[in-house]
């Protein structure tokens, strides 16, 4: 897991020696075990570590040791950077920008790909040789032999750029739900590319500006990167299962996806419910055995839910040592607390366990810091706790944390999943299977008709920007694009495709790779890159994924035996939020008086916000709201710092 960045620059303006050691400054987090720059220019390559004195090359490489200080002021028009977090091959032969044997083709890589000993091995068989024990090298001799179709053969999370000096191309991918990040801006004559938007704005490659469609998305839809440009202007973000081509010559860009979501749900249905479960508990295991590959030891990320329980428990079976577990746990807080179901899990495993209990106090203290380190504003205190939690790992000294991400997407596990499941029932005319499952659904849902009704309301009714009318402006209220994201049809593959992209699980995996990587810890998620087990979630028949009125029926049953008994039989589901009103009612005043005196008058109806006077008196949605806004606005003073 690492860091990347890279610049192709024409103008006379931008030295690229000097913008690669910035942005390696600013991007140190993602990668303080190694560091590394290559330059190119018309002559030839130059490559030197960025806070080392030099850099020792294998025969192989026909480079020579050099420091950066050697590294003549020329006119390199080409640079890539990387920052390195050594979890596979902690030797130099896995320094980067790495480089085939011909020196023609270069990579700079973020990720892991988890079955990068198989193809290692299908390369052997096909002539190829390895100087190195690396996923990166695989990553680059994979290229070689299948071309720029190599993606289609990788399983695993990744953001990478090639560079081809035989085509003269930058070759840039992400992994195929966008578990890694990868951001990037241009202009006539320049293009650059890097793992987190602060590198371009902190670096001053562009100015800081806002997009008000988006913060008018944000504010009503609790969506952000839903599209390629989001919060933050002018910056772009590569989108899941893409690739892009930048000539190098001319800096023309082309788009290629060489994955589409709606491929997940071809094929036919697995009916049979003994095989069902069968396969899902076999695959369900092997991704998390490939997810433990690694050269550094590995935690697991514990709720006491379904998924991350299933992950402690697998883990704990194929690992030797003492399974390192870390849970966020409010003790004083019973109707968000889950630590005794943690506490089962860890007696169960034998786990060393490690508690976080956020507080609203270091809240208020580290906004700031989790803003920076997000990049773009946050909505859920939730990234908060994910943020404290990525802290303890670091303070743990492990590099490598496993988490349940994805599953609920892939296995129907959230509330409105019930809903689109009825929906579909009525829709093919099963309406006493409709009735009995509405009926036994009560354990699980509170009270499931009405559900039902709201649902009803939420799909006909634009009840969001009704409410928020009052606090926000006008412009950005005619700003908005209603395009339904939250609105439930009657097809449940198609709700969890949608929960697949930027209405759900794409903002969780920003904000996993974020706080993840601000402490310099890898976070994998078995659920979320496993692309075999990601096409079968798609063939269980959803008679299998919600049964009897219980969510995730069929990875329940096939850890059935592995499960503590209370966890297996859960039925109710708890977010990673903190008590949001509790929390806002603490600062009330601060609050208030930064909308009041320091919002931005484009964005917010004054005369509302000016009339209210206690967070307490106000419901659910105002509250939501009210935390937006004060997020939106620190947000902004620290980007304009």
């Amino acid at each position: 897991m690492c860091g990347i960045a890279g610049i192709i620059s024409y103008e006379n303006n931008w030295s690229v020696k000097k913008w690669l050691c910035e942005a390696s400054q600013i991007i140190r987090h993602r990668g303080n075990d190694d560091d590394g720059i290559s330059l190119f220019d018309k002559d030839g390559v130059y490559c030197s570590k960025v806070e080392h004195t030099t850099v020792c090359f294998s025969e192989w490489r026909y480079l020579q040791q050099i420091t950066l200080q050697e590294i003549p002021e020329r006119a390199f028009y080409i640079g890539l950077l990387h920052r390195r977090l050594s979890i596979i091959d902690l030797s130099e032969m896995g320094h980067q920008p790495m480089c085939d044997e011909s020196g023609q083709v270069w990579i700079t890589y973020n990720g892991e790909v988890y079955n990068y000993l198989e193809l290692r091995k299908e390369l052997v068989n096909k002539g190829y040789s390895f100087f190195s024990h690396s996923d990166t090298e695989v990553v680059l001799k994979a290229y070689l032999y299948y071309g720029k179709e190599f993606v289609k053969h990788l399983n695993g999370m990744w953001a990478f750029c090639i560079y081809d000096s035989r085509t003269r191309e930058l070759v840039l991918s992400r992994d195929r739900l966008g578990v890694k990040p990868l951001y990037y801006c241009y202009s006539k004559g320049l293009f650059a590319f890097a793992s987190e938007q602060k590198v371009f704005v902190r670096s001053k490659l562009v100015s800081f500006g806002v997009n008000y469609s988006a913060v008018a998305k944000y504010l009503i839809d609790n969506v952000l990167e839903d599209k390629e440009e989001s919060v933050m202007k002018a910056i772009y973000e590569v989108q899941p299962g893409q690739i892009i081509l930048v000539n190098i010559d001319n800096l023309k860009i082309r788009k290629d996806k060489y994955f589409e979501l709606e491929e997940l749900a071809k094929g036919s249905k697995a009916e049979d419910e003994r095989e069902a479960v069968a396969k899902t508990d076999l695959l369900v295991r092997n991704s998390i055995y490939q997810h433990l590959r690694s050269d550094v030891e590995v935690g697991v990320a514990l709720s006491g839910g379904i998924d991350s329980s299933v992950i402690a428990v697998v883990s704990a079976d194929d690992l030797d040592a003492e399974l390192h577990t870390f849970s966020v746990v409010f003790p004083e807080n019973a109707e968000i607390d889950e630590s005794k179901y943690v506490e089962e899990v860890n007696r169960k495993i034998n786990g060393k366990k490690h508690f976080v209990t956020p507080t609203v106090s270091e809240f208020f203290r580290d906004v700031d810091e989790l803003l920076y380190s997000q990049d773009i504003p946050i909505w859920s205190t939730s990234t908060y706790n994910q943020f404290l939690l990525m802290r303890k790992v670091k303070e743990s000294g492990l590099k490598v944390i496993l988490s349940g991400q994805g599953s609920d997407e892939l296995f129907a596990g959230y509330q409105h999943h019930y809903v689109a499941y009825w929906l579909e029932l009525m829709k093919l005319f099963r309406f006493s299977d409709f009735i009995q499952h509405i009926q036994k659904s009560g354990a699980s849902v509170s009270q499931p008709y009405m559900l039902m009704i709201k649902t009803f309301v939420k799909n006909f009714f634009p009840y969001k920007k009704f409410l928020f009318s009052n606090f926000l402006s006008k412009d950005v209220l005619n700003l908005y694009e209603d395009n339904s994201v939250h609105s439930i049809g009657c097809d449940l593959d198609i709700e969890l495709l949608k929960d697949l992209s930027y209405r759900r699980l794409k903002a969780f995996l920003k904000c996993e790779d974020r706080c993840s990587m601000w402490y310099g810890v890898e976070s994998r998620l078995p659920f979320s890159d496993d692309m075999e087990l990601m096409r079968w979630a798609f063939q269980v028949s959803k008679d299998m994924k919600i049964k009897n009125g219980i969510s995730k029926y069929v990875l329940r049953e096939a850890f059935r035996e592995a499960l503590p008994i209370s966890i297996y039989a859960r039925k109710d589901k708890r977010g990673f939020d903190a008590p949001l009103k509790e929390w806002l009612v603490y600062n009330e005043g601060e609050i208030l008086s930064e909308l009041k005196n320091g919002m931005w008058n484009d964005i917010v109806n004054d005369k509302h916000i000016n009339k209210i006077n206690s967070i307490k008196a106000l419901r659910g949605a105002e509250v939501e709201v009210i935390f937006k806004l004060f997020l939106l606005n620190r947000w902004r003073k620290v980007w304009e710092k």
